[in-house]
């Protein structure tokens, strides 16, 4: 291989990784996202550290240093991007932390049977509803131009969950039937 098509090649690559990493970021721009991410355990910077680790390195194909995962990351409160290395790797120790922690927590109330109690079943149909929209998302994602109609399909379905996410942060969301029934 010659010097050209080597720089040719890495200039690819530096661009496969701009597009991944830019789609990342579009991901959390989203408004179901940022909805359910303000909900979580997970910091903005955490998601994002979370999805350079893996979904990105994964949609690359290849595996991709630290050190350029954190070349990559957003500056917390800038438009700038690149954080160091350290700082990259301190947030995706806390995510990853707060993400075992988070999936303790769902074993615990499997265990405990919680799961079988009916205050669980908004949770369960709004997940319902994000993988529908998911799936609408995916297949509209390949299409270089949506329909008006296409379009407020999206939109109506967004603003149907957004709507749910609502509900189940209201305080009476987690409340057993009898209880809810008392407060009334």
């Amino acid at each position: 291989m010659n010097l050209g098509s080597r720089n040719t090649k890495k200039g690819s690559e530096k661009e496969t990784m701009k597009q991944l990493t830019s789609g990342a970021r579009q991901v959390l721009k989203e408004p179901i996202l940022k909805t359910l991410q303000e909900g979580s355990v997970l910091s903005e910077a955490q998601m994002e550290t979370l999805l350079l680790d893996l979904v990105v390195e994964d949609s690359y194909g290849t595996h991709i240093t630290y050190e350029d995962k954190a070349a990559y990351r957003s500056k917390s409160g800038t438009r700038s991007r690149g954080v160091s290395r350290g700082a990259f790797n301190r947030t995706l120790k806390q995510a990853r932390r707060n993400l075992s922690r988070c999936l303790y927590t769902m074993l615990l109330l499997a265990y405990l049977g919680l799961f079988e109690l009916t205050i669980f079943r908004p949770f369960e149909e709004v997940a319902a509803r994000i993988g529908d929209y998911r799936r609408i998302r995916d297949i509209l994602a390949g299409k270089t131009e949506l329909t008006a109609e296409e379009l407020e399909s999206v939109r109506a379905t967004e603003r149907t969950i957004m709507s749910a996410l609502d509900e189940l942060s209201s305080s009476l969301a987690l409340k057993s039937e009898m209880s809810k029934k008392k407060s009334d």
